[in-house]
């Protein structure tokens, strides 16, 4: 690299630095407790994914340009250029991790890897070498934004389509699904397609809640890709929205890393209080069934089990209302070991469904999580985040677990007395 990229990167790196980021890079005892903690290292027992070599990586480049005696004797003092190797390590060991931050629960010290890899990121997208495919679905997502007048009437008439399926499920053809409705008192941000709209609307329907739909999905990959400003820029859109609109609350769809990035980061980012409240739809779910809201019955009578996403439950603090609403609907729950906080990472975190060339490795992670699985005897396995259940629809192939992989909201759906279930029972 020439001098003009190296004063780039470590330009990026001072940047970054603070206090705390300094005190983890001088304080990461390799104490090896970490390497029982991540997935992907017990998975594979590959020194790359272990999660002290990942913050090494960072270290190796802090050391070399601001310490003195990394600056002088590298050698002795484990200090490295940023070359094209360093590079192509960091990459592979910053994007194949999940961000689950299980490391961080049983370190000592609570070194926070995911935040050192948000650090290593940015060197990368720096240097040009954030990974292509993140950055261009964040890219997307920002023009979708920048141009929506191109997209709305395209976007209200699927809107529409799903509307038709609600007034059939529920039997009630004033059902709708409403769009930029000033006033109400929540704003519900789904995934793209309808598979995320259809049951959210029909429990809204049934609880008689006062609702809009946003034009915008929840997913943010300039989160995964690790630009902040971009993912900024995502949330932006439905947390506009909701202030234009007046809502009371954003209600944030089965989506693990969206709810956090809207709780959580998007105040951070822009230094500003949410007008609203921010809350994961199954703590909306939870509080229906606990109010009478919402009618369901106990009609699950297989083994169910419950994953935690890592960004819903470890990271996100959600662990109850949504095993409450599953024993709400079955009767045999079985919870996975360990889990709540130290639940095992499915592999699917971080961005890494949507990075091909990570597939194999993806699935050889869930190792852990294949043998949790198992273990429970269950025969659905339920979990409020679509990357986890792509990743345990893909473990359930490969490995053949023969269980099934289901939304929370769809196991909902089945145990309510919803005149289009039944007309579609009684047809089969």
């Amino acid at each position: 690299m020439d001098s003009q990229q190296i004063t780039t990167l470590t330009g990026v790196l001072d940047k970054k630095m603070n206090r705390q980021l300094k005190q983890y890079l001088d304080i990461c005892a390799r104490c090896a407790i970490c390497k029982d903690a991540c997935h992907q290292y017990v998975a594979t027992g590959d020194f790359t994914y272990l999660p002290a070599r990942r913050a090494e990586l960072i270290r190796q480049i802090y050391k070399k340009y601001f310490t003195k005696t990394g600056e002088f004797v590298p050698a002795l003092y484990e200090a490295r250029d940023p070359d094209e190797n360093l590079l192509d390590e960091l990459y592979e060991s910053t994007y194949a991790c999940t961000g689950c931050r299980r490391c961080m629960y049983y370190c000592p010290f609570s070194i926070d890897t995911a935040w050192i890899l948000s650090v290593a990121k940015a060197i990368l997208i720096a240097a040009g070498r954030g990974n292509e495919m993140l950055g261009q679905l964040a890219d997307a997502a920002i023009f979708k934004s920048d141009n929506f007048d191109m997209f709305r009437d395209v976007i209200v008439s699927g809107f529409k389509d799903i509307e038709a399926e609600l007034k059939e499920l529920t039997g009630d053809p004033s059902a709708e699904i409403p769009v930029d409705k000033k006033g109400a008192d929540i704003l519900y941000v789904a995934l793209a397609g309808a598979h995320s709209i259809l049951p959210a609307a029909a429990i809204f329907h049934e609880a008689g809640t006062s609702w809009t739909l946003s034009m915008f999905e929840s997913a943010n990959y300039g989160f995964f890709f690790g630009d902040a400003e971009k993912a900024r820029k995502i949330a932006d859109r439905f947390m506009d929205e909701a202030v234009r609109l007046g809502v009371k609350e954003v209600v944030i769809t089965e989506c693990g890393h969206a709810y956090r990035v809207a709780n959580i980061f998007h105040e951070a980012w822009t230094g500003k209080k949410h007008p609203f409240k921010v809350r994961h739809i199954l703590e909306v779910i939870d509080e229906y069934i606990k109010d009478g809201r919402l009618k369901v019955s106990r009609c699950i009578d297989v083994p169910v089990s419950y994953h935690d996403p890592c960004q819903v439950g470890r990271n996100g603090g959600i662990f109850e209302q949504p095993r409450d609403i599953v024993r709400a609907l079955a009767t045999d729950f079985r919870d996975m070991t360990p889990n709540r906080e130290q639940q095992w990472c499915c592999g699917g975190g971080g961005g890494i469904v949507a990075i091909s060339e990570m597939d194999a490795f993806r699935l050889k992670s869930g190792k852990k999580k294949v043998e949790q699985i198992r273990a429970t005897g269950a025969k659905i396995v339920a979990s409020p985040c679509e990357n986890c259940r792509l990743q345990m629809e893909g473990l359930n192939e490969t490995e053949d677990l023969g269980v099934r992989i289901a939304a929370i909201m769809d196991l909902v759906i089945e145990c309510m007395d919803l005149p289009g279930r039944k007309q579609a029972a009684e047809g089969a």
